[in-house]
């Protein structure tokens, strides 16, 4: 069996922060348990950075991002692509590192494997046309010329849901830019998150292009405010839940930093009396309950027209029956607020219409409601649980209101069989990605994955992911000698 091979002074197997291509390990005090979902057993320790260690990582980021920047873009291109082909050779290593520390089911990790490929391949064939600068017409005459350039080294802070894509997504998009990243890892899978530090290092890229530090929940905003305080650190990118992202937006806003965050929705799929049921009701069910229903934008609203609500709760439910409940919640914390979500709205009136929210372990039963209180947490709160409420609405109008109704808007869908119908609808949700006859979980290599209101704001993948980490100059040529033009 794979484990981490290092170890502190207490002899635990240890994930200790990366600094400057080195490994920092440190006494036993500052190790963190990680512990499995499923057997409520520590597998290894993290370790938690000090405040010193995470002025040093951008104190690395900064040296190494003045020589990195300077890198051709074809050079880039060809480290994306070596990244890219090794960790394909060691794909069976990560979906077991990621399986191992979040418990999720090998679909999931398979899943997250194909889309770290497509997308730091496509970071690669993206940059040249994302650096490629332009010369527009300036009103003095003179010949304008606009380059972009890389922001400088950046804070990346992903969760442990998709571990792999997330991490490989944004690390690459940001060296695709010319930007060295501090890679703060999540405490819950901190194997998970070193791999990619690895696979990046290995295929060639400076040694201080990529950091790597990591906290227990405790030290948490300590270590990212002393890396956000830095004065060389530029940028930050976040995702993860709404909460953090604010305290988080707050301190970046405190330094004058930017940030780029994408955070949680209540996902909503649309189910027209013209749509394919029997095909919505399965991807409805899968998108409530892949990885426990663990993912942003999994879908936790069906918005159902009135004529068909029982006929499509009928199919909904053999979907969710045929369609087990992926894998098991992060921590027992995470179960238990899963269930206390669907016992409060139980409890407020709303029915169960499938699934019984026993909780065995760390994995909530699947369930299906009808009938919620406007005032109940699934109502107003992203679940994050195995489960959707249906909602019955009477007319376009009446969907459109009703997925547009709360603070998220990263990813909806719309099930018909009539195309202009179903555009007609999209270009009235307030939502980042829209799909039509798809699961709400659909996502794109070239992007852009975009948040809406409160689900955030930058537009990630592809050439839109790489322009998040550019900046402008604009260059004015005027002659040096004679007179200069008004």
């Amino acid at each position: 069996m794979i484990t981490p091979a290092l170890q502190d002074d207490a002899g635990h197997l240890v994930v200790p922060c990366m600094i400057n291509g080195k490994h920092v390990i440190q006494p036993s005090h500052a190790s963190f348990p990680v512990v499995s979902a499923r057997t409520q057993e520590a597998l290894h320790y993290g370790q938690t950075s000090t405040v010193e260690m995470a002025v040093k990582a951008v104190e690395s980021s900064d040296a190494t991002f003045k020589v990195y920047k300077k890198t051709l873009v074809d050079e880039r291109r060809q480290l994306l692509l070596r990244a890219a082909d090794i960790f394909e050779k060691r794909s069976d290593e990560a979906m077991h590192r990621q399986m191992t520390e979040t418990s999720c089911e090998e679909p999931w990790a398979r899943f997250n494997v194909v889309a770290t490929l497509r997308a730091v391949r496509e970071a690669a064939h993206a940059a040249r046309a994302a650096l490629t600068g332009n010369l527009p017409p300036s009103t003095s005459g003179v010949p304008l010329l606009v380059q972009k350039e890389p922001v400088g080294p950046v804070l990346m802070i992903v969760p442990w849901n998709g571990a792999l894509i997330l991490g490989a997504r944004g690390i690459a998009s940001a060296l695709a830019a010319g930007c060295t990243v501090v890679f703060k890892a999540s405490e819950l899978c901190p194997w998970t998150h070193s791999f990619l530090v690895e696979t990046f290092l290995e295929a060639g890229f400076p040694a201080g292009s990529v950091n790597f530090i990591m906290s227990d929940r405790a030290a948490a905003a300590q270590v990212t405010e002393a890396v956000i305080a830095h004065p060389a650190l530029r940028k930050v990118e976040f995702i993860g839940s709404a909460p953090v992202g604010r305290a988080i937006g707050v301190t970046a806003a405190k330094h004058l930093k930017p940030i780029i965050m994408e955070l949680g929705d209540q996902s909503p799929a649309i189910v027209l009396e013209d749509a394919n049921l029997a095909k919505a009701a399965t991807l409805c069910a899968t998108g409530a309950q892949m990885l426990h229903g663990q993912v942003c934008f999994g879908t936790e609203r069906v918005i159902v027209h009135s004529s068909i609500k029982d006929k499509f709760c009928s199919l909904l439910a053999d979907a969710f029956r045929n369609n087990p409940v992926s894998g098991s919640a992060i921590t027992m914390a995470f179960a238990n607020k899963a269930q206390q979500v669907v016992d409060d709205a139980v409890k407020r009136g709303a029915k169960l219409i499938y699934g019984d929210n026993k909780l065995v372990g760390a994995s909530v039963g699947p369930s299906i409601l009808t009938d919620i209180d406007p005032e109940s947490l699934i109502s107003k709160n992203e679940a994050f649980a195995p489960t959707l409420f249906v909602v019955a609405v009477d007319n376009d109008e009446e969907a459109i209101g009703e997925a547009n109704s709360r603070e998220g808007g990263l990813s909806a869908s719309i099930f018909t069989s009539n195309y202009e119908r179903g555009l007609r609808i999209a270009s009235e949700l307030e939502f980042g990605q829209v799909q039509l006859n798809q699961s709400t979980l659909n996502a794109d290599a070239l992007g852009p994955l975009a948040g809406w209101k409160g689900s955030g704001w930058g537009s990630h993948a592809g050439r839109y992911g790489i322009e998040l980490f550019l900046q402008h100059r604009a260059i004015f040529l005027f002659p040096s000698e004679g007179a200069n033009p008004h």
